[in-house]
């Protein structure tokens, strides 16, 4: 096997990718491991992870930090400010407000 590509996404893309992928010739096992992980740990249908990763972008997130903010699904406003803090801008008040909003809104 190759690399073909290699893309940053968030765990329920992964889950849907590796089942279509599944259905065309059988996983090797760290495959299987890796579904059986996105699969337990997604927190969004797949739809609603392109969805929400569209919007995140939209509010001038990098990609690294929205597939976070999937992958975790922050519950409060304090989990937000945590992974966002690598990035060198600061969030005003309401920007904090707006993004978990969001996330909540695709829950």
């Amino acid at each position: 096997m190759r690399v073909v590509n290699e893309k940053l996404v968030p765990l329920p893309i992964v889950a849907k990718i590796l089942e279509e992928e599944s259905k065309k010739r059988e996983l090797d096992s760290i495959e299987v491991i890796t579904l059986e992980y996105a699969k337990k740990f997604s927190k969004f249908t797949p739809e609603n992870a392109e969805k929400l990763l569209q919007e995140l972008k939209d509010m001038g997130l990098p990609l690294e930090v929205s597939v976070q903010l999937i992958n975790i699904a922050p519950e409060s406003e304090a989990e937000v400010r945590t992974i966002l803090a690598p990035l060198s801008r600061t969030f005003s008040a309401e920007d904090i407000k707006n993004i978990l909003a969001v996330v909540k809104k695709y829950r």
